[in-house]
């Protein structure tokens, strides 16, 4: 059975990321690769509620985090199409249909919106990702992961694992 981070908390863990990935080791369980969520999960903002397309665009004009898969936080990307790629020649947002998870793939440090490149940096090792999430410098071993983002028919926002090849592997 998979053991949710309330449940750590209860058993007398905190919640920093080190203490929850120790508490989920030591209670008992599958292994964390058996806990992956295998089917679409809604994503949700800061405050616990699910995160809806229209509103997300009228309040958010770049990356910013979210709950996802695993109850993990993710960036929720959005893409400005050019005037010419719409029907009636005016510029709209949309969503990305992928998002990115917040996690550096160094040591696991959260990492944050770099406002002056577009991309991504972790603050504690200097890891550097571009907009799309591929690493541009190390110590960063790897691009940040990858989760498809789609959208139901209420306009609430759904993420499932990301099943397609790397589009930033050349």
């Amino acid at each position: 059975r998979w053991v949710r981070p309330d449940a750590a908390v209860a058993a007398g863990f905190s919640l920093d990321r080190r203490s929850a990935l120790a508490a989920f080791a030591l209670l008992p369980g599958p292994s964390a690769a058996f806990a992956r969520a295998t089917k679409p999960t809604v994503v949700l903002d800061r405050a616990g509620a699910a995160v809806l397309e229209g509103k997300w665009l009228a309040t958010h004009t770049g990356p910013d985090l979210v709950l996802g898969l695993d109850g993990e936080p993710y960036f929720l990307l959005i893409k400005a199409e050019e005037p010419g790629e719409t029907d009636d020649g005016v510029a709209r947002r949309a969503l990305q249909p992928f998002a990115l998870r917040a996690e550096c793939t160094h040591l696991g440090c959260l990492v944050a919106v770099d406002p002056g490149s577009g991309g991504f940096s972790c603050p504690c090792h200097g890891s550097r990702y571009a907009a799309d999430g591929g690493v541009l410098r190390g110590p960063a071993p790897a691009s940040l992961r990858l989760a498809r983002v789609s959208v139901r028919e209420d306009a609430v926002l759904v993420m499932s694992p990301w099943s397609e090849g790397d589009f930033r592997q050349v």
